[in-house]
């Protein structure tokens, strides 16, 4: 992996694209069956998706989606989550991926500032579905996906990072990539996919701006969307702009980035998918560090940290653009509401995966203390990140400053998850949704991916959950649909 940016290397007319080398490694990429530790982020990977798709049905804004993206009428070769019914390819896929991000509860990548899981895993999935696809074959996909997503977000880098929302950008890219690996076209047809995804790679982050971040899941759902219809482009023989990256009128050029490290760009020794974080709050990523570090001092000092003494957050600079929301009026805004975060975390209220709901964010004790915690940038925690997410949060009290500071998030790939810990993590994720799961079925559904099983089938995930109690998309959903349209 690539550590030290350099200048991006000018290429000639006649020199390959930068994403060629990206694409030859998407499409020649088979998972080495005695790979242990491979296997073993695989099987993170899949748990940490699959939970996050299931608690998604208890969200708030699950029937809104459902209804927006699966349409009435619609049918096709794809299962979709407590639908009922066959969906088509891009639509079951779009549903999954905008589903599995309601609770922010999914992965996470500090170098590409990007959500890998929910943009690679539903497009990788629907195609297994469509297309009876077996184990080694989908999981090299999901690899591949992710190493592309990974890398390109990377070189897009933190400049990007602060206007574009780098899951919906790179992760178009990803999509593709992991699409391509799925149904096996070759290096060119790959860079053809690659670059249809490069001319619908979109997602700004003016959502926060006007209040609307309910809608922060939509750009999961375009992102696999583009990258699946990309990728059927090319199978179709239709080729796309090889160049969609450094072009004259290509991405760069669009969002003015200038002198990006194109060594990014260029696959190493080791898979991208083993530095990505499995998240331990169910908020923004930027803050993670900032919540650990909290987290630490209540349990350090919980009479200063539940007191009302001055509390200072410093992080980068670009936790403080992404996750300084000031006033959360719900529960989505207060996921990117630092100074709400670390307030209920040192009363004793933490966000935590079960514990941020509606009743936290109306808290009138908790809306007081967050008023009060001064956020502030710390000039070398900028100069850290994305390579460190570095934060520490200071308690000034009457006895002298108590602080906690942190380089790494829980979950990173310093401070991994244990299988243990990973299997209670999962059970957590599964308390979002009232929905009965089969936890044990759902282990092995991981597990049998990781270890290239020959009986796994991508479509055993729709049986481990019960719809009982759900309503098919039938009736009164249909016909508010066909109101809206109208």
């Amino acid at each position: 992996m690539t550590s030290a940016p350099s200048p991006a290397n000018k290429m000639s007319a006649s020199s390959e694209p930068e994403l060629a080398a990206l694409a030859g490694f998407v499409s020649g990429y088979r998972v080495d069956p005695d790979d242990s530790r491979l296997r073993e982020r695989l099987r993170t990977t899949m748990l940490d998706w699959a939970s996050a798709l299931i608690a998604g049905t208890g969200h708030s804004l699950f029937p809104a989606y459902r209804t927006a993206i699966l349409r009435p009428g619609e049918s096709g070769p794809c299962h979709a989550l407590i639908d009922g019914s066959r969906r088509p390819l891009t639509s079951a896929a779009a549903y999954h991926a905008a589903v599995s991000h309601f609770w922010e509860v999914d992965d996470a990548h500090r170098d590409s500032t990007s959500h890998p899981g929910i943009t690679v895993i539903p497009a990788v999935l629907a195609l297994a579905d469509a297309r009876n696809l077996p184990a080694p074959t989908v999981a090299a996909a999901i690899v591949a996906g992710f190493e592309t997503i990974l890398r390109v977000g990377s070189h897009l880098g933190a400049a990007h990072y602060r206007i574009n929302h780098s899951t919906a950008t790179a992760g178009a890219l990803g999509a593709a990539a992991g699409a391509a690996r799925a149904i096996g076209l070759d290096r060119e047809q790959t860079l053809w996919a690659l670059g249809h995804a490069g001319t619908q790679a979109a997602g700004l982050w003016a959502f926060l701006d006007d209040g609307a971040a309910d809608a922060k899941a939509f750009h999961a759902a375009s992102a696999v969307r583009n990258g699946l219809d990309a990728t059927l482009l090319a199978e179709a023989g239709i080729k796309g702009a090889a160049r969609v990256l450094e072009g004259p009128r290509g991405m760069r050029a669009s969002w003015h980035l200038d002198d990006r490290d194109s060594n990014w760009l260029t696959p190493g020794d080791e898979e991208m998918i083993h530095t990505v974080t499995v998240k331990g709050w169910p908020v923004c990523g930027q803050m993670h560090s900032a919540l650990d570090c909290a987290a630490q001092l209540a349990k350090a000092s919980p009479d200063f940290a539940a007191s009302d003494c001055p509390v200072t957050v410093a992080l980068p600079q670009s936790a403080l653009a992404i996750a300084s929301v000031s006033d959360p009026k719900t529960v989505a805004e207060a996921k990117f509401s630092t100074a709400f975060c670390i307030a209920a975390t040192l009363m004793g209220k933490p966000p935590s995966l079960t514990g941020l709901t509606d009743a936290l964010v109306s808290d009138p004790a908790v809306r007081k203390r967050a008023s009060e915690i001064r956020l502030e940038e710390d000039a070398e925690f900028t100069a850290r990140f994305p390579k460190e997410r570095p934060a520490r949060v200071t308690l000034n009290t009457a006895r002298g400053e108590i602080s906690e500071t942190r380089a790494f998030r829980r979950g990173d790939p310093e401070a991994p998850w244990s299988d243990a810990d990973m299997d209670r993590r999962t059970a957590d994720v599964l308390k979002l949704t009232t929905l009965p799961t089969d936890f044990a079925g759902l282990i092995a559904w991981s597990e049998g991916l990781a270890g290239l099983k020959r009986d796994w089938k991508a479509a055993s995930l729709f049986d481990l959950v019960s719809s009982a109690d759900m309503p098919s998309q039938t009736g009164n959903d249909a016909k508010a649909l066909e109101v809206s349209i109208s």
